[in-house]
């Protein structure tokens, strides 16, 4: 058996009639152990408090009775357990307050042998679960023997740890007689202080004679003595087998004589206890002087930390930390399609400040949701929430949600509502109703309509319980709809009154259903946004840098089809188009700036994929927006499809609102930290994770290697395409941010990559692929002039600086690089020719663009590769091509271009410019130990190899859109911000 279905064992033997609790870890299981006897009378309460006193009540009755709780429930009942003790009993009563060492599933790890002693009644302390059984079983003839009620405490390895137990029969133990005692049981100040009384000259020195029937020496062969108690002894029994030692099994109040005793004559003794030094200084106070040992207050003990504590107590040194096996990492997380993770998105999205409370949801707190500000203990959410709506601005009040889960609003929340009410607060609540107390293992609760026994029960209804408390504004909703969601809250934080939004849905892991066809990636459509990563749903992974979707966690739950909008910066567009539907440009451009810091420029240069026919989980995005939005579909109807939607526009007619209404101070931190965090490379990747890392409250250096920040922005998009006047205003709200910006400095000339790792606490490389991509191509090397590299060739256009090209261009390429080079040279005077080695569907920039070049007069020959660059006394003459034709899959899945035998060609051309790719320059690594062949080998959030190292945009991950930069720039923001957390927390 494990401790706690022992503690029920020994309970049912004892002729317990009555148990009590309420669910939480480490205790949970010895009320639902307790429930499978039918002679036990067992509840699952509203709260501990509840439940020590129906338990309180069934003593006094004459029944015997057993309350169950963690030690922070102990909290909750503190107020019937102080006065109890003074009470005393009929029939014996058994508090069991499981204490949680090491904080497995716990807010704190408070010692509850402090609150025995506080409270003046007997304490037992188990230390395997055979002694968990047959302290019970004696706990309740002490409380009839000594008119205490006795507090059974536990800690979670007692409680959780199994051995065997040998079992015996119940005892019929017959109703103890009511007799009406109001000296006793009405604590009238007069009453109580003859109960004090009899508590100090009776009861406690009578409980110390007993203490010493529960104490146990083990006779050990060499001088160290060692007084220990409850999970302590079994660490302590390992660690030194040849050791004497002292068990204490009543530990309040103490054997004093006995201790006395055991220590006369001792050469060295030594006390050993979890958490507090409760023995150790009550020890002491007998005279008795015990070695120093250096055992941390905090966390668990172990056999290696005994033993090293012991050994160093002689040389009063502090011991060196036990090094324990690494294990991977698996951190807590929502289930897969948990209805809790769309609320919180929802908040998130919101930007609110959420008041949050006890029970699964509280991993909404957790990256990468981060929605959830405060966490205390139950029922707190709701308080809190109303104390700080007192001090609030009013646009922080209008921000200001609490959240509590269905079970914690019975528990605690309650009375914290109806305060909100009666002093005239305009708190908005969210309850979540997942139809169970989840976090403990799906307890019953007053909501569900049955009892721990499985018996039908009356349901107490949360929307009728708030309409009757006198909330008027009480919404029911699917936490599965985001949008509908979305616009529930928002509606309500918009509201100069209390509310409460009920989000329905139960708790996926006891429904075990799924709510259709599993959901799977397009990886033709997926922009890699990692906008569904934002969820942090399990079933979504990351493998070799793409999205997949884990079909085995899967439980078709939608949220990720709904976040997804095909949006390479994976802005949430859904909500975008309802705030600026609703006018609210000011909030739309919020929501749009949460993930993409330069909507103005990204509105001009961005491939908008959004605006396709599907996106990449199926959904008709444009036709969809359009009908949804019919009055936005006249306003920003794409180009030539007047029923279809035009996403682009709206970030564009938002951005250029922005640079009218928002200077920039309105995202500036509102704390400070004092970490520093060095940015190489200043376009759009390094400039978007400047901008979040900011907005964090970091202290952030961009370096620049050119004149201006901008980057590829600046200098590799021509300005018929970007007006810069539109990138120098948008980057003017990172300067008034608080953002240092360091042009004309290069990482490896003017400072090295290690005076940046000494200097700051972290260092994120986003240097972008500035440097031509080599094309094996012969006769490169003899083309002296009239050769030409689309990123140069773009820069130095950009820069305003004289560049030559002949009569007639040759482009070779396909992306956005090669159409740009191929429109600027257009614009110089020169007939244009692009050439391309795949199909025109094939072709990956633009369509726009390809359209707009092909307007301008460029041509384009298709399927066509070259072989030689021709030069004529050192200067370009002519081109040798040759047709291509559709080859083998290749792994991407594409048809891998093949030539087409004796298909070759020449052409008359006076300039080529091969725009088939760029690189990154990153000799500035070299020696520093930052892993990387073509790209800084990082993972997908862009952690390098080296501590503190983190790299974004495409010298990681080799994205060639602004708006897909931009968003590794903030997915990398996110990552520092973590690290730099963990380091916090380790210092």
């Amino acid at each position: 058996m494990s401790g706690n279905e022992a503690i029920a064992r020994g309970a049912w033997e004892a002729g317990v009639r009555v148990g009590c609790g309420y669910p939480g870890t480490p205790s949970t299981e010895i009320l639902e152990a307790l429930a499978q006897y039918p002679e036990v009378d067992c509840e699952w309460s509203t709260n501990e408090k509840v439940a020590l006193e129906v338990a309180v009540g069934a003593a006094i009755a004459g029944g015997r009775a057993l309350a169950t709780m963690k030690h922070v429930g102990l909290n909750v009942a503190a107020d019937p357990f102080f006065s109890v003790a003074y009470m005393g009993v009929n029939a014996g009563l058994v508090i069991v307050s499981a204490d949680d060492p090491g904080m497995h599933s716990s807010q704190n790890e408070q010692d509850n042998r402090l609150l025995a002693r506080a409270a003046r009644v007997a304490m037992l302390e188990p230390s395997t679960p055979q002694e968990c059984k047959e302290f019970t079983i004696a706990a309740f003839a002490i409380s009839e023997r000594y008119d205490t009620p006795v507090l059974l405490r536990t800690t979670t390895r007692i409680s959780h740890g199994k051995g065997l137990v040998t079992l015996g029969q119940r005892q019929e133990i017959p109703r103890k007689p009511y007799r009406k005692n109001v000296q006793k049981n009405v604590v009238l100040p007069a009453h109580g202080r003859v109960r004090h009384v009899f508590i100090e000259t009776q009861r406690i020195p009578a409980l110390e004679k007993e203490a010493e029937h529960w104490a146990q020496i083990f006779e050990g062969s060499d001088d160290l003595a060692i007084i220990t108690s409850g999970a302590a002894f079994l660490y302590v029994r390992e660690a030194f087998p040849t050791a004497t030692i002292l068990k204490l099994g009543m530990t309040h109040p103490l054997p004093r004589e006995l201790i006395k005793n055991f220590c006369q004559g001792k050469k060295r003794v030594i006390v050993i206890e979890e958490l507090e030094p409760y023995l150790t200084e009550q020890v002491r106070a007998l005279g008795i002087a015990t070695e120093e040992i250096h055992l941390p207050r905090f966390g668990e003990l172990s056999v290696g930390l005994v033993r090293q504590a012991v050994e160093h107590a002689s040389d009063g040194a502090t011991p060196p930390p036990v090094a324990l096996p690494l294990l991977p990492p698996r951190p807590p997380i929502l289930c897969a399609g948990c209805m809790h993770r769309g609320i919180f998105y929802v908040l998130k999205q919101l930007d609110a400040i959420v008041s949050g409370d006890i029970g699964c949801y509280t991993l909404g707190a957790l990256a990468p949701l981060d929605a959830m500000d405060t966490c205390m203990n139950m029922g707190a959410s709701l308080s809190m929430a109303h104390g700080m709506a007192k001090i609030f601005s009013e646009e922080e009040r209008k921000r200001l949600v609490a959240v509590i889960g269905d079970s914690t609003f019975y528990h605690s929340g309650v009375p914290a509502l109806i305060d909100i009410l009666y002093n005239g607060g305009q708190i908005v609540t969210i309850i979540l109703d997942n139809h169970t107390t989840a976090m403990t293992g799906h307890q019953d609760h007053p909501g569900t309509g049955r009892t721990i026994k499985g018996e039908p029960a009356r349901v107490i209804e949360l929307e009728s319980l708030a309409k009757g408390l006198g909330i008027q504004h009480v919404q029911r909703v699917d936490p599965y709809d985001l949008l509908r969601a979305w616009r529930t809250v928002d509606e309500a934080l918009h509201r100069r009154e209390p509310s409460v939004i009920i989000a329905d849905a139960p708790c996926v892991l006891k429904e075990k259903r799924r709510f259709g066809e599993i959901v799977s990636v397009d990886k033709k459509k997926c922009t890699e946004c990692f906008a569904c990563t934002e969820l942090g749903c399990p079933a979504i992974e990351v493998r070799d840098g793409h999205i997949e979707i884990n079909k085995l966690l899967c439980i078709a739950c939608t949220h990720c089809q709904q976040v997804c909008a095909d949006c390479n910066a994976g802005i949430d567009i859904p909500q975008v188009l309802e705030l600026v539907h609703q006018k609210r440009y000011a909030d739309a451009l919020r929501v749009l700036m949460r993930s993409n810091p330069f909507p103005a420029v990204a509105g001009r240069v961005c491939p908008h994929p959004c605006d396709h026919e599907v996106n990449a989980l199926g959904w008709p995005q444009e036709k969809l927006y359009a009908e949804r939005y019919p009055d936005l579909a006249k306003e920003f109807a794409t180009p030539g499809y007047p029923a279809k939607l035009s996403v682009r526009d709206i970030e564009r007619f938002l951005g250029d609102y922005g640079i009218e209404h928002f200077s920039g101070a309105e995202f500036a931190p509102h704390d400070e930290r004092p970490e520093k965090i060095a940015i190489i490379g200043s376009g759009p990747a390094g400039l978007s994770a400047a901008f979040y890392l900011r907005r964090r409250g970091f202290r952030v250096t961009v370096l620049e290697a050119l004149e201006k920040p901008g980057g590829m922005m600046r200098y590799g998009i021509p300005a018929f395409r970007l007006d810069k006047e539109i990138l120098d205003r948008e980057i003017d709200r990172l300067y008034m941010m608080g953002v240092e910006i360091r042009c004309n400095v290069t990482v490896g000339r003017d400072v090295s990559f290690a005076e940046l790792q000494k200097e700051y606490d972290a260092v994120v490389i986003a240097v972008g692929d500035s440097a031509p991509q080599e094309l094996e191509l012969e006769g490169t090397s003899e083309a002296q002039e009239g050769l030409l590299y689309g990123v140069e060739f773009l820069r130095r256009v950009n820069r305003g600086q004289p560049v030559k090209v002949g009569h007639t261009v040759a482009v070779i390429g396909g992306g956005n690089t090669a159409i740009d080079c191929a429109r600027s040279a257009k614009r110089l005077g020169a007939d244009v020719t692009v050439y391309y080695r795949r199909t025109a569907q094939e072709m990956p920039a633009i369509r726009e663009e390809i359209d707009e070049a092909i307007l301008e007069g460029i041509r384009f020959e298709f399927q066509t590769n070259p072989l030689k660059v021709l030069a004529k006394d050192g200067r370009v003459c002519g081109l040798e091509l040759i047709r291509m034709q559709p080859g083998p899959l290749d792994k991407d899945g594409r048809r891998r271009p093949i030539p087409i035998p004796e298909s070759e060609f020449c052409i008359d051309v006076d300039t080529v410019i091969l725009a088939i790719g760029e690189r990154a320059d990153l000799e500035f690594l070299r020696g520093t130990g930052v892993q990387f062949a073509q790209k800084i080998q990082t993972t997908f959030t862009g952690v390098a190899s080296q501590p503190g190292v983190f790299a974004c945009g495409d010298v990681a991950f080799g994205y060639g859109t602004v708006t897909q930069s931009i968003a590794t720039g903030r997915r990398v923001a996110g990552a520092v911000a973590a690290y730099l957390q963990r380091k916090t927390t380790k210092k």
